[in-house]
């Protein structure tokens, strides 16, 4: 053997294992993480179903409460009241 060889196969002979152990944590990492995202899955789409429920009660209210005060407010009448003092004023 040519000392190339000699070299490349004790590299090999080295590292190798080393590669090979580094290969299987990182497998069994990626497997963790993998069984993790999965287990925690179900618990993130419940919390957003919640919070989406929430938001739409939220909407419901505001909705509400906006046609309450418009309501209130009687701004068509106040509106007819103001062109009708603009008319007079126009005439006059």
């Amino acid at each position: 053997m040519s000392v190339v060889e000699d070299v490349r196969k004790s590299i090999q002979d080295v590292l190798a294992p080393d590669i090979k152990a580094i290969d299987a944590r990182l497998t069994a990492l990626d497997a963790a993480v993998k069984e993790g995202f999965a287990s925690a899955e179900p618990v993130a789409a419940a919390r957003h179903e919640l919070i989406l429920a929430e938001l739409k009660t939220a909407k419901t209210i505001a909705d509400s409460r906006h046609d309450a005060i418009i309501g209130a407010l009687d701004i068509d009448k106040r509106l007819e009241k103001l062109e009708g003092k603009q008319a007079v004023s126009a005439v006059a």
